[in-house]
Protein backbone atom coordinates (compact mmCIF):
# COMPACT_ATOMS: atom_id res chain seq x y z
CA UNK A 1 0.00 0.00 0.00
CA UNK A 2 2.82 2.42 0.81
CA UNK A 3 4.69 1.62 -2.41
CA UNK A 4 1.51 2.12 -4.45
CA UNK A 5 0.88 5.50 -2.84
CA UNK A 6 4.47 6.61 -3.45
CA UNK A 7 4.59 5.43 -7.07
CA UNK A 8 1.28 7.10 -7.87
CA UNK A 9 2.68 10.37 -6.57
CA UNK A 10 0.62 10.42 -3.39
CA UNK A 11 -2.02 12.99 -4.13
CA UNK A 12 -4.02 12.31 -0.99
CA UNK A 13 -3.84 13.09 2.66
CA UNK A 14 -1.76 10.83 4.89
CA UNK A 15 -4.89 9.22 6.32
CA UNK A 16 -6.16 8.38 2.83
CA UNK A 17 -2.90 6.90 1.56
CA UNK A 18 -1.84 5.11 4.75
CA UNK A 19 1.43 7.07 4.84
CA UNK A 20 2.39 9.00 7.93
CA UNK A 21 4.10 12.33 7.46
CA UNK A 22 7.63 11.97 8.79
CA UNK A 23 10.38 14.49 9.31
CA UNK A 24 13.32 13.47 7.14
CA UNK A 25 16.38 12.34 9.13
CA UNK A 26 19.48 14.46 9.31
CA UNK A 27 22.02 13.26 6.80
CA UNK A 28 25.06 15.44 7.39
CA UNK A 29 28.08 13.41 8.41
CA UNK A 30 29.71 16.32 10.21
CA UNK A 31 27.57 17.57 13.02
CA UNK A 32 27.62 20.78 14.99
CA UNK A 33 28.83 18.74 17.98
CA UNK A 34 32.47 17.95 17.37
CA UNK A 35 35.06 16.55 19.72
CA UNK A 36 38.53 15.11 19.95
CA UNK A 37 39.26 12.02 22.00
CA UNK A 38 40.65 14.20 24.78
CA UNK A 39 37.56 16.45 25.14
CA UNK A 40 34.92 13.86 24.17
CA UNK A 41 33.66 13.23 27.71
CA UNK A 42 33.17 16.96 28.37
CA UNK A 43 31.63 17.71 24.94
CA UNK A 44 29.05 14.92 25.28
CA UNK A 45 28.13 15.57 28.90
CA UNK A 46 24.75 17.12 27.95
CA UNK A 47 23.97 15.08 24.82
CA UNK A 48 20.97 12.75 24.99
CA UNK A 49 21.93 9.68 23.00
CA UNK A 50 18.90 7.69 24.08
CA UNK A 51 16.05 10.07 23.19
CA UNK A 52 13.76 9.93 20.16
CA UNK A 53 15.64 12.68 18.30
CA UNK A 54 18.70 11.85 16.24
CA UNK A 55 21.89 13.33 17.70
CA UNK A 56 24.89 13.56 15.38
CA UNK A 57 28.42 13.68 16.71
CA UNK A 58 31.79 13.98 14.98
CA UNK A 59 34.99 12.78 16.67
CA UNK A 60 38.59 13.27 15.54
CA UNK A 61 41.09 10.67 16.68
CA UNK A 62 43.48 7.89 15.69
CA UNK A 63 42.08 4.51 14.71
CA UNK A 64 42.77 1.77 17.23
CA UNK A 65 40.92 -0.97 15.33
CA UNK A 66 39.80 -1.53 11.73
CA UNK A 67 37.72 -4.62 10.91
CA UNK A 68 35.47 -5.52 8.00
CA UNK A 69 33.15 -8.55 8.13
CA UNK A 70 32.14 -8.46 4.47
CA UNK A 71 29.08 -6.30 5.14
CA UNK A 72 29.99 -3.79 7.85
CA UNK A 73 33.16 -1.96 8.80
CA UNK A 74 33.98 -1.46 12.46
CA UNK A 75 36.32 1.44 13.15
CA UNK A 76 37.39 2.15 16.72
CA UNK A 77 39.10 5.30 17.87
CA UNK A 78 40.23 6.82 21.16
CA UNK A 79 41.79 4.93 24.06
CA UNK A 80 41.23 4.94 27.83
CA UNK A 81 41.05 7.04 29.89
CA UNK A 82 39.05 8.76 27.12
CA UNK A 83 35.77 7.15 26.04
CA UNK A 84 36.28 4.61 23.26
CA UNK A 85 34.33 5.26 20.05
CA UNK A 86 32.97 2.59 17.70
CA UNK A 87 32.03 3.81 14.22
CA UNK A 88 29.85 1.32 12.30
CA UNK A 89 30.13 1.97 8.57
CA UNK A 90 29.96 0.14 5.24
CA UNK A 91 33.58 0.52 4.17
CA UNK A 92 37.03 0.93 5.67
CA UNK A 93 37.94 3.31 2.81
CA UNK A 94 41.46 1.91 2.96
CA UNK A 95 41.99 3.27 6.47
CA UNK A 96 44.39 1.48 8.81
CA UNK A 97 45.07 1.40 12.53
CA UNK A 98 46.97 4.53 13.53
CA UNK A 99 45.39 6.74 10.83
CA UNK A 100 43.97 10.06 12.01
CA UNK A 101 40.26 10.20 11.05
CA UNK A 102 37.10 12.17 11.60
CA UNK A 103 34.14 9.89 12.30
CA UNK A 104 30.63 11.31 12.28
CA UNK A 105 27.30 9.66 12.83
CA UNK A 106 24.28 8.94 14.96
CA UNK A 107 25.35 9.17 18.61
CA UNK A 108 24.50 6.56 21.24
CA UNK A 109 26.10 6.16 24.67
CA UNK A 110 25.80 2.60 26.05
CA UNK A 111 27.89 3.56 29.09
CA UNK A 112 30.16 6.42 30.24
CA UNK A 113 33.28 4.88 28.69
CA UNK A 114 31.89 3.95 25.26
CA UNK A 115 30.33 5.87 22.36
CA UNK A 116 28.57 4.22 19.42
CA UNK A 117 28.25 6.07 16.11
CA UNK A 118 25.85 4.07 13.95
CA UNK A 119 25.49 4.65 11.10
CA UNK A 120 28.77 6.46 10.70
CA UNK A 121 31.01 7.91 8.01
CA UNK A 122 34.76 8.21 8.50
CA UNK A 123 37.43 9.95 6.48
CA UNK A 124 40.73 11.78 6.76
CA UNK A 125 40.25 15.16 8.48
CA UNK A 126 42.38 16.92 5.78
Amino acid sequence: MILAAISSGGGGRAEETGILELTPPKTDALSSTRATCRDLRERTRDLDGEGPERVDLSVVGSLTLVQFDGALAYLALCSPPDPQVLCVSYSTNGMKEGDLVIAGGNYRRPDPDHVLLDPCLASSPR
